[in-house]
């Protein structure tokens, strides 16, 4: 157990300079806590520190009188704000709670601490935004219009292969996948980045992939319409170079999804789009799914 220097008795010389060491030991715990030279009456003042690789500021918010005020920093950006609204402080994946403080008479007459509580600034770092790597050999061709079946060749002797679903330069095909999503999904939307390569081709690059998605959960029928797709668009070049393609906009999941559904994916290439103009097929090496955690942990 680690203790503090302590100040011998009787009291030795400079014992103010002990004290400081310690608290300067201890200066991350006091980040966003209370400043009391800036706090008084309906101004909260908090304290300067660093948090997640940001420095912060001391400063002060403002409360409003005879209410109950919600006080939170963006897991972002490191802004602090107040509100008498609980919009913020339930949304756990973009904002970590600070203070609840109850006010009455122009004065602070409650404070409730949650910077080290579940969803506090200082509980660890599994909210927000979160990768899951989805590779080929995870998908399958789709059993209408699917694409080529899962295909393995060599890069060069003795290097990596390349194990890829391959997409028709000019018909569309399709791959599907499902992915059980974590209860602490906040259940809100997802963004994926294809990679992919190609083929030797002599001219046009472009290609376009498109992901869309549907929840389905315990005792739901699996015959639902996915939802509307979102698309990356890339452009190659080099043969048997590894592309990573943009990330998309944000796909909705169709369905009305709850924790811990079933969420199948459907992946296409989408030749008829302008923007694909590939001449030869689109291997797909896997895509990155980009989705939010809402919560610490699933309990």
């Amino acid at each position: 157990m680690a203790t503090l220097t302590q100040i011998t008795s009787p009291p030795q010389a400079s014992a103010e300079v002990v004290v400081n060491e310690n608290f300067a030991g201890s200066e991350h715990i006091a980040t966003f806590g209370k400043r009391h030279s800036t706090s008084t009456g309906l101004t909260w003042g908090y304290n300067a520190g660093r948090w997640g690789g940001i420095a912060i500021t001391a400063g002060t918010v403002t409360l409003t009188n005879a209410a109950t005020n919600y006080v939170v920093v963006a897991r972002a950006t490191g802004v602090v704000s107040v509100s008498t609204s609980t919009t913020n402080w339930n949304d756990t994946a973009n904002y970590a709670r600070l203070y609840q403080l109850t006010t009455a008479g122009s004065v602070v007459t409650a404070t409730q601490d949650h910077r080290a509580g579940p969803f506090g600034p200082f509980c660890g770092n599994g909210y927000g935004r979160q990768a899951l790597w989805v590779p080929a050999n995870r998908m399958a061709p789709s059993a209408s219009g699917g694409c080529a079946a899962l295909a393995t060749i060599a890069s060069a002797a003795n290097q990596p292969d390349i194990q890829t679903l391959d997409f028709d330069a000019s018909t569309q095909e399709f791959a599907q996948f499902s992915v059980t999503m974590p209860k602490r999904w906040n259940l809100g939307t997802l963004t994926f980045k294809p990679v992919w390569s190609h083929a030797a081709t002599a001219t046009n690059f472009g290609v376009v992939f498109e992901l869309q998605a549907v929840a389905v959960g315990n005792d739901d029928a699996i015959a639902v319409a996915f939802g509307t797709a979102a698309g990356s668009t890339d452009t190659g070049g080099t043969t048997n170079d590894l592309y990573v393609g943009p990330e998309s906009a944000a796909i909705t999941v169709a369905g009305t999804p709850a924790a811990e559904d079933t969420v199948f994916f459907r992946i296409a290439r989408a030749p008829a789009n302008g923007s694909d103009t590939l001449a030869v097929d689109a291997r797909l090496h896997g895509l990155v799914l980009y989705w939010t955690a809402g919560a610490e942990n699933d309990a």
